[in-house]
């Protein structure tokens, strides 16, 4: 009987732990940096969101002002912003290009062409708006289109999906990104500083060691975030449809 409880106990302690390991999805974020390219972005373009809206949220152009506005209310780092707005305006002004009436298609292909010219890496938001509300935001670097970093909001299921909470999603999502730069910046000083001691070969060695631990971990993670995410993921193959 004793042993029979023990078990029991065990069994419940796994399962507690299989729940807390997957917290992070109810009304939380995540993020995920792609080495240390963030470190060299000091301007951005916003993106066009890919989003289709329901009845109570806010419009794609509502959305992508929500977008600017929150990027410049919350600028911590000095960072320039450029509105998707004043892009369509400016090609629109230099090239006689009217962005607004092209196909998504060709204005995402145009966007592409030209964002270098005007921003160091542009920040396109995505949403997956089925029965769980999930917000994407992509920073990509504009010359080689490789995603930089990367934040997922999932909201809380009885979360109204109003203005409110989108505001609140992209105040985030900055606020996070100028932290997480900070840290990274820490940590690229931490590793030079660990390759003049260890040596380039060892650290290198070091290095494969821990990055393999630490995919081992995020491996049901990234299950879960491919499931959820949706088909038109801008950033990875952005305008290759």
């Amino acid at each position: 009987m004793k042993k029979i409880i023990q078990l029991l106990t065990v069994m419940c302690v796994m399962i507690l732990g299989t729940q807390f390991a997957f917290a992070w999805e109810v009304g939380t974020s995540k993020e995920t940096v792609y080495g240390y390219g963030m470190l060299d972005v000091k301007s951005f373009v916003i993106g066009n969101p890919q989003f289709s809206p329901q009845d109570e949220e806010p419009t794609v152009e509502e959305l992508t002002k929500m977008i600017y506005d929150q990027a410049i209310k919350n600028n911590k780092k000095g960072f320039s912003y450029m509105s998707y707005q004043d892009f369509c305006k400016t090609v629109n002004n230099k090239e006689h290009i009217d962005i607004y009436r092209l196909g998504r298609h060709k204005a995402l292909e145009l966007f592409k062409e030209r964002v270098s010219t005007y921003g160091d890496a542009y920040i396109v938001c995505t949403v997956s708006n089925d029965t769980r509300l999930n917000v994407f935001f992509d920073v990509v670097d504009s010359k080689s289109h490789e995603v930089l970093y990367s934040y997922r909001k999932l909201a809380p299921k009885a979360t109204p999906r109003d203005e409110k909470l989108y505001n609140e999603i992209c105040r985030d999502f900055f606020n996070a990104y100028a932290n997480r730069v900070k840290v990274v910046a820490k940590e690229k000083k931490e590793e030079d500083e660990m390759i003049l001691k260890m040596g380039k070969e060892n650290y290198e060695k070091y290095k494969k060691e821990k990055l393999a631990k630490k995919k081992a971990q995020e491996i049901v993670e990234n299950d879960l975030d491919r499931y959820l995410r949706p088909d038109h993921r801008v950033g990875r193959g952005w305008g290759n449809e």
